[in-house]
């Protein structure tokens, strides 16, 4: 706790610093020591691990959807991403803020997969990876921002020359009929990208993102995550794979803070999950969302191709 109020502390003072400058960009970044519990968590690889997936959803700043001041977050999350080193990261809710600094601050290893600035994106580490093709396609039901929406990217490992792809993507929540049926629609033309990915370049997928259902289907707004599993042929790389995976989470964390778990990393194809990770701190507390880089736990995933 009392490394949280330390940090919490650093963002506020740099948030107030913020304020008064024209270009944040030109800023000093927040203080190395307010990483220290960051560096300290798990970060290796799995033995025989081919790519590094990563999941977040990094809250839009938008208020009447409780995002704070980006800047701050970003240099949060260029560490956060700096320390796991991930080869391919799927974002939600990528709004200009982001766009304005977070791909600047690692441009030196990474890069998007398309330019377009909708909230949907996936991004690749360009030292390892190679782009073969990718692109970005709303969904044709309530998508007017580009949030609603799959960003799918073919890729080249360059050091082996072993292929897969990766797709991002964020659906609608809610249980009334509308945001079902929105989300019923999302789910189908999701599948039909995946399967056309693998139609034309028989490479494994790995799809993630924020799906806005939950393995619990009773509570409500989580309804959907059968649907998914079944449509879009998938399985679930946490779930599905529970007795062989090394679980790098809190386990009795995890399971108690299931309600809040809306993301997921679904896979399809030769691959084989070694690793996952649901990282819960320090710079993510669903809780109390104004103290965090989002209010989303990111997921990864370790796997052999």
């Amino acid at each position: 706790m009392k490394k949280r109020v330390i940090l919490t502390a650093a963002i506020v003072l740099l948030c107030a610093v913020c304020a008064g400058v024209a270009a944040c960009a030109n800023m000093d970044r927040l203080p190395d020591w307010a990483f220290n519990e960051l560096r300290e968590q798990d970060n290796s690889r799995a033995e025989g691990s081919d790519v590094r997936a990563m999941s977040v959803n990094v809250l839009v700043h938008m208020e009447s959807w409780g995002g704070e001041p980006v800047y701050p977050r970003a240099l949060m999350m260029e560490q956060f991403t700096r320390h796991y080193a991930p080869d391919i990261i799927a974002l939600q809710e990528m709004c200009s803020d982001w766009y304005k600094y977070f791909p600047e601050l690692v441009e030196d290893t990474y890069a998007l997969v398309h330019d377009k600035s909708i909230k949907t994106n996936l991004m690749y580490d360009k030292t390892k990876l190679t782009l073969i093709d990718g692109g970005v396609e709303k969904y044709s039901k309530r998508d007017t921002s580009g949030c609603r929406a799959v960003a799918w990217g073919v890729f080249e490992i360059k050091e082996s020359g072993k292929c897969f792809a990766a797709t991002s993507t964020h659906f609608d929540l809610g249980t009334d009929e509308k945001k079902v049926e929105y989300r019923t629609t999302q789910i189908a033309e999701l599948a039909e990208r995946i399967n056309s990915i693998i139609e034309q370049y028989n490479v494994p997928v790995i799809a993630m993102g924020d799906y806005n259902v939950l393995v619990d289907e009773d509570y409500g707004a989580g309804s959907n995550y059968s649907d998914l599993i079944k449509v879009t042929g998938t399985k679930d790389a946490h779930l599905d794979f529970l007795d062989s995976i090394e679980k790098a989470y809190d386990e009795e964390y995890v399971q108690a803070h299931t309600d809040w778990l809306w993301d997921h990393i679904l896979i399809k194809g030769d691959i084989t999950p070694l690793k996952f990770y649901i990282v819960t701190s320090p710079f993510f507390d669903c809780e109390n969302p104004a103290d965090s880089m989002t209010d989303h736990y990111p997921h990864i995933l370790d796997a052999q191709l």
